[in-house]
């Protein structure tokens, strides 16, 4: 599935023009939590929308707050 969650993290660089500078921490993370298809692409659709809000040049670094709080919100919603 990492594969996948790093393809995706790809298309988001290519569509921001950006450099996501922790990118493969991200995947592992989102491998981690998740081995859900669908649920990963929650996250990484959640973190697309929270790039488009905070880019603030080439490269980005995503933290691990946020992570959290996409994870957090997930979970809410599935109970």
């Amino acid at each position: 599935m990492e594969g996948r969650i790093l393809a995706h993290l790809d298309i988001i660089e290519s569509v921001y023009g950006i450099e996501i500078l922790n990118k493969s921490r991200i995947a592992q993370w989102i491998e981690e939590i998740t081995d859900d298809d669908k649920q990963a692409l929650a996250i990484a659709t959640a973190l697309n929308t929270w790039i488009m809000m905070n880019n603030t040049g080439p490269g980005l670094e995503i933290p691990i707050t946020v992570l959290e709080q996409i994870q957090a919100n997930l979970m809410s919603k599935s109970r």
